[in-house]
Formats: structure tokens, sequence, C-alpha cells
């Protein structure tokens, strides 16, 4: 599954890990679409309201392929 590179698209997180790189602070998310397949992406922990859930439901934004905000979906997040 490719991203937009522009945009919002809805996913499920199947997996979540945090990451650190160069005292940064972020989490891999291993997502899915309805009906895709998974991919991972590297979401900054600021943008983040709380580690995140297997099974969430978020909608990412997305600049140039970057996550830049995500939004819970039906009360997730």
């Amino acid at each position: 599954m490719s991203l937009p590179l522009l945009g919002e698209v809805e996913v499920v997180i199947e997996a979540s890990r945090p990451v650190s790189i160069h005292g940064d602070a972020y989490h891999d998310l291993q997502v899915r679409t309805d009906g895709g397949d998974s991919t991972v992406v590297r979401v900054p922990a600021h943008v983040l309201a709380a580690a995140p859930d297997a099974g969430t439901r978020i909608r990412l934004s997305l600049l140039m392929g970057q996550v830049q905000s995500v939004a819970a979906v039906g009360g997730g997040g």
C-alpha cells in the first residue's frame, strides 16, 4: 500500500513501536486501509495525543508523504 503524497487517509493501526532517532521521539505505525495492504509510517510523537493502540482507527494528514497530523476516528486515538 502506498499513502498519498498530499491529503488525508483513514487507517487502522495494526501495531505501534516507539522509536528514537538522535533524541527525537517517533512511533512507527503499521497501518492498513479498509481492504488494503499494510504499510509502516513514521509519525512524530508530538502529533499523537497518546501512544496509539492496535485496532485504533485514525486519520492521517499527509504533506509530501510525511505525516503532519493524526486525528482519532470514531472515538479511538
